[in-house]
């Protein structure tokens, strides 16, 4: 919940004043001649109070927030554009977006463990700007049911089709991440009766790939990219590998926000650099890939994200049809 700020009973109450109200009668003093005294009388404000307002710059009481004002703004402006495309972000995603965004710009905050902000921070963000957001219930459905459920296929592709209008085919890139392992995992084998402590040798490390692969509707393959699990990256990966491929790594393997952003920048954006008109980008709906430079780029390049229904890829993305 918010903390509320509740005076201590006897403490002195100090009168609130409208932020409007004490614009209006700012703006009267620059504008005319009437006194600092007269306008105040006017609009009901101290002396005191109109005169501090005038004479220098007033801070919002409390604590200050970790973001800035314009940097709250910056956010909120780009969430709305992933409510536009069709992919509005819950609570958790808003607060990895502000941690991938503080981590970007190398700031640390004491009040974040991690710089992953609290609930109580996000109810807070929402509140300040509750005439620019606001939470609504959506509908939930069975997991089961999203990946099998011929509506939900049949809607999302409607819908598809709608986005895809006038976007020539070379515009629509698909694309797909997946993980491989070199490790086969365990199974059952035949051995004498009695044996306690079953073995098998089997050469791998425990390692983890993954892949972005991603195509044209006018099939054109971009190049891969490619991320290992480890702390660096080493030439020797990178030898005999497909042409014009991207490398990269990470703790997990898996693709975060600056991966994504760095395979945007380096593999997409390039692509599309002589082609115009709209251009879309058809994926996963993975909060752990957007960022907010990765929103603002896509919207400077006229790019646009549609996202696959949830645990629908074996359906949507797969080479095969869907016998709905």
């Amino acid at each position: 919940m918010i903390c509320i700020y509740i005076p201590k009973p006897g403490a002195k109450c100090y009168k609130k004043y409208d932020d409007q109200v004490i614009k209006q009668a700012l703006d009267e003093i620059a504008l005319t001649n009437n006194s600092l005294s007269a306008v105040a009388e006017k609009y009901n404000i101290a002396n005191s109070v109109l005169c501090r307002h005038k004479n220098r710059e007033m801070k919002p009481h409390g604590r200050p927030t970790a973001l800035t004002k314009d940097e709250e703004l910056y956010l909120v402006e780009h969430l709305n554009i992933c409510g536009d495309w069709g992919y509005p972000l819950d609570t958790t995603d808003l607060r990895y977006i502000i941690k991938m965004y503080l981590d970007s710009m190398n700031i640390r905050h004491k009040i974040f463990k991690n710089n992953m902000p609290g609930i109580d921070y996000v109810n807070a963000f929402m509140k300040r700007h509750a005439n620019k957001l606001w939470k609504r219930i959506c509908r939930n459905i069975k997991r089961d049911s999203a990946a099998v459920s011929s509506d939900i296929i049949k809607e999302y592709f409607g819908k598809l089709a709608k986005s895809l209008e006038n976007v020539p085919t070379q515009n629509i890139i698909n694309y797909d991440e997946t993980n491989l392992r070199d490790d086969p995992g365990r199974k059952k084998v035949i051995l004498r009766r009695g044996c306690k402590y079953p073995e098998r040798v089997v050469d791998h490390s425990k390692g983890s790939i993954s892949l972005m692969m991603s195509a044209t509707a006018d099939s054109i393959f971009l190049p891969p990219c490619v991320v290992f699990k480890a702390a660096h990256l080493y030439d020797s990966w990178m030898m005999r590998g497909p042409h014009n491929a991207k490398f990269n790594r990470s703790s997990s393997s898996w693709f975060d926000g600056d991966i994504f952003e760095d395979w945007v920048k380096t593999i997409v954006i390039p692509f599309w650099e002589k082609k115009e008109g709209k251009k879309i980008l058809i994926g996963d709906n993975l909060s752990s890939h957007l960022s907010v430079d990765v929103i603002k780029l896509c919207q400077e390049k006229d790019i646009h994200f549609i996202f696959l229904p949830a645990n629908s890829t074996h359906l949507t993305q797969a080479p095969r049809r869907c016998s709905f």
